[in-house]
Parts: structure tokens; sequence; C-alpha cells
């Protein structure tokens, strides 16, 4: 199927889901990524990778960025990216989960694997799922909110929620 790169909000969707991520994953053949790598950026051979996480740690008084740019000035500071967590695990194809939250991740995962991992995840809390070419959608005349649809096959269905899947 098609390869899907996510953000780490779905991470963080996953969570709040209760998805076990170990079999997401297998279901998805999915990877773990820490950013997003963008190959001949700016020029030729001159990579630029996005990563997820935070660069620094703030301070009170100011943001990260402060303090970095004044030690550049005084010649002690490295790259900024070199603050960056996920950023230096990325450039060393180094990842684990760490004992308390703290990394930024999401996955690449096959798209196609996804919607039937999702399929299968949603009907075992009892979404029901049904294939046919609407010819009709019924309206409540007072609302205007969608009561049900009619299929090519004519049989009417009925529900609380429709979701529009055809692409």
């Amino acid at each position: 199927g098609v390869g899907e790169a996510t953000v780490p909000t779905l991470v963080r969707y996953h969570q709040l889901l209760d998805v076990n991520e170990q079999e997401f994953l297998a279901a998805v053949q999915g990877t773990f990524k820490l950013g997003i790598a963008f190959e001949n950026w700016r020029d030729v051979n001159e990579d630029y990778i996005h990563s997820f996480g935070d660069t620094g740690r703030d301070h009170w008084s100011a943001g990260f960025q402060h303090f970095w740019m004044k030690g550049r000035e005084k010649g002690i500071a490295s790259e900024f990216g070199d603050y960056c967590l996920e950023l230096k695990a990325a450039q060393e194809s180094k990842f684990a989960h760490l004992p308390r939250p703290g990394i930024n991740y999401a996955f690449h995962i096959d798209a196609t694997l996804y919607a039937r991992f999702l399929r299968q995840f949603s009907e075992k809390f009892g979404a029901t799922r049904v294939e046919g070419k609407i010819v009709r959608i019924n309206t409540n005349s007072e609302t205007g909110f969608i009561e049900s649809l009619t299929l090519d096959s004519g049989r009417n269905v009925e529900g609380d929620l429709f979701i529009d899947c055809s692409g």
C-alpha cells in the first residue's frame, strides 16, 4: 500500500484510544520516526531534518534561543540542533521509549493497512461499516441533520454519525 508519514498527534490520539502500540505497528508494518527529512533542502547534498522535539529548554526569564545566540556570540555554543534530543537521535538512528514522557515521535505506516486496522479496532467497539452507492440523503425537516441514507440496493441506513469516505 501507500506509505504515510504521521506526526506526534497520532501517537497522542492512539494513547487516548488505548491502542496497543506494538499491535498497531505490527498490523500496519510501521516504524518509528523522530522527524521529517528533507533531502537537498536548500542546495544539492544539503539535507534538513524537521524534528518533532523542542530545541533547548526555556528559562523563566527568556526563551532558549536568546541564551543560545549569546553562547554563539561568545563561541561557547554548538549548532542549534545539537540541543534537540529528537534531532540528535534521528541523526544517529537511535530510538527508545524513555521511562517517563519526553521524547516526541510518530510513525511511518502503510495507509491501506492502517485503514484496515482502524476498521477492526472500531468494529470491536460496535461501529459498523456499510458499503454502497448513496442515492438519497434523508434529512430531518426541522434540523436539517441527516437521519438516514438510501443506498442503490434500496437499503435504508439510519445512524447517529455518518462519515463520508469516498475520497
